[in-house]
């Protein structure tokens, strides 16, 4: 039994424990900040949003939406003795090591975990994270790939083919890879964005042409490495290596920090020109297009007609039922203001995609009338390519996963639904939709360079995590 004389003691001694505890737990936790793995992810695959929640299930065998796959599959199989098969074969080979030759070529210069360490550890933690993204969906659908359907080899120098037929094919680990690491150096080196996103677009059609994956495959991981992007900008590890990313490359190519407007990225240097009738990947789109107006007198249906609404108090009511709070101007204005500000910026780089090229819509290119025929003479003399209602929709939704990631699958099902409902109407090809995604991504990696996008964001970001905690 403990005296009054050896209480005190006893307490200083506690206390003394405590404070040698709380001491030593900071000294482990500064090491392992200091001595955290290049290869280690920012989030695990459970953070990471669910590809799962917000993707289609990939197509099968016995639908017609294979009809895409089978005819990017023969076109892959044609060109592989070019010398775009000779760099999707070369492609083949996975990780940060041949990322780095990639993207290094793209910003003409030498990246190395030697000559440039912060480079280096953004591209490897970055791309891995990117890659775990798909891994919910890879390992539910477990889809076989192209090489091992059709019982072929795979055409990849470096893919193993044992490991690949034990690994599902949708979504596309390497183009999440891939896609995420280009939307994240984009960001960091804007003066190259083009050609950074190009390669990291080409990297994904790489996996086409050697067998390894079904093109829906890679149009899937781009999402999944969209959604991944705009998650990891909520990981205070993510921004302080981009930041030091960015000095490094600054500091090598003698970029002085200077404010000046950056152009969005040009789509016609990125992303492949939309198919004409004589393309074989035409017949992707039309058999999209049938199946989507079957949907037309159904419930789906009707929320595509509602879907047609674009402007800002739209999306704060749409985006905000996939909350727990109400967002409008009254309730969370900074929100409000920030889904303002992106919904103008968005816009613009509507006008900038549509600029270079005009595609006829797909209700005149069938010869008959979309689901709203009041609506046929405005859309009649403006490009379907790519879908502005995609471009706002998704980008709002990957914005908006950075502002409240605690409902980052909701949002992105409803950001990615909102772009499908412009197929079922007749308004949009599903390439159309698919493009209008991408552009989302990459419009957001440039706005991250704008201070009052920034700015906005924290606002934003604060009155959410308030909201949420006085609920």
């Amino acid at each position: 039994m403990m005296t009054q004389q050896t209480q005190p003691i006893h307490n200083r001694f506690i206390s003394m424990l405590l404070i040698l505890f709380v001491c030593s737990t900071l000294i482990i936790n500064a090491q392992n900040k200091e001595r955290r793995p290049d290869n280690s992810t920012y989030f695990s695959t459970n953070e990471l949003p669910d590809p799962c929640a917000y993707l289609p299930v990939p197509p099968d065998t016995a639908s017609t939406l294979f009809v895409d796959d089978y005819m990017r599959w023969i076109w892959g199989k044609s060109i592989r003795n070019t010398e775009r098969g000779k760099q999707a074969s070369w492609e083949s080979l996975y990780g940060v090591k041949r990322m780095a030759t990639v993207f290094g070529e793209a910003m003409n210069m030498t990246i190395s975990k030697e000559e440039t360490p912060a480079i280096w550890r953004l591209l490897q933690r970055v791309g891995e994270t990117g890659n775990k993204a798909t891994g919910k969906a890879k390992r539910k659908y477990m889809r076989v790939r192209p090489f091992a359907r059709m019982n072929e080899h795979v055409w990849g120098e470096f893919d193993n083919e044992w490991d690949l037929r034990h690994n599902g094919s949708y979504p596309s680990g390497h183009t999440g890879f891939g896609w995420s690491t280009a939307l994240a150096l984009a960001e960091m080196a804007p003066e190259y964005q083009d050609t950074i996103l190009r390669r990291g677009y080409e990297y994904g059609d790489s996996r086409v042409i050697v067998g390894a994956h079904w093109q829906s495959d890679v149009d899937a991981g781009r999402l999944a490495a969209s959604a991944a992007i705009a998650r990891m900008h909520t990981s205070a590890e993510f921004l302080e290596d981009l930041e030091d990313a960015r000095v490094e490359y600054q500091r090598i190519k003698g970029i002085i920090l200077q404010k000046k407007e950056t152009d969005y990225p040009h789509i016609e240097r990125i992303i492949d020109y939309p198919d004409d009738t004589a393309s074989y990947r035409h017949y992707g789109d039309v058999t999209y297009y049938w199946q989507a107006k079957a949907e037309r007198t159904t419930p789906r249906g009707e929320d595509a007609v509602t879907d047609t609404a674009c402007h800002v108090n739209y999306f704060l009511q749409t985006y905000g039922a996939c909350t727990n709070i109400p967002i409008d101007i009254t309730s969370t204005p900074d929100i409000a203001a920030f889904v303002t500000y992106l919904f103008e910026k968005l816009c613009d780089a509507c006008s900038q995609a549509k600029s270079g090229t005009f595609r006829q819509r797909p209700f005149l290119r069938m010869g008959e009338h979309s689901a709203l025929p009041e609506k046929d003479a405005k859309y009649s003399t403006s490009s379907s390519y790519p879908s502005s209602h995609s471009i706002i929709g998704w980008g709002i939704a990957l914005a908006l996963v950075e502002v409240m990631p605690d409902c980052q699958d909701a949002l992105l099902e409803r950001g990615y639904e909102y772009g499908r409902s412009r197929t079922i109407l007749g308004f949009h090809f599903k390439s159309d939709v698919q493009a209008g995604r991408l552009v989302a991504a990459y419009s957001l990696a440039q706005l991250h360079n704008d201070g009052v996008f920034r700015q906005l964001l924290t606002a934003a970001q604060k009155e959410y995590a308030n909201s949420i905690y006085l609920e």
